[in-house]
């Protein structure tokens, strides 16, 4: 499988859209999909906790690494 995690656990992140605060990537969970007995593909839920204390689980093309809060 040549899938890197497009996100590492204590990643500064924001939601695509800009709407809403930062957050901080607690957990990148891997899900292996099977679409034949010879290919497999990872797919990622990325487990973020927001800075107003949520916590939820977003695809990786729903978030944005930022560098620090604004």
């Amino acid at each position: 499988m040549t899938d890197s995690k497009p996100f590492k656990e204590e990643d500064l992140v924001q939601r695509i859209s800009g709407e809403g605060g930062f957050g901080t990537v607690k957990f990148v969970r891997e899900e292996i999909q099977s679409h034949s007995s010879t290919t497999r593909a990872a797919k990622y839920l990325i487990n973020v906790l927001w800075d107003n204390g949520t916590l939820s689980y977003l695809a990786p093309e729903a978030l944005q690494k930022c560098e620090q809060r604004k």
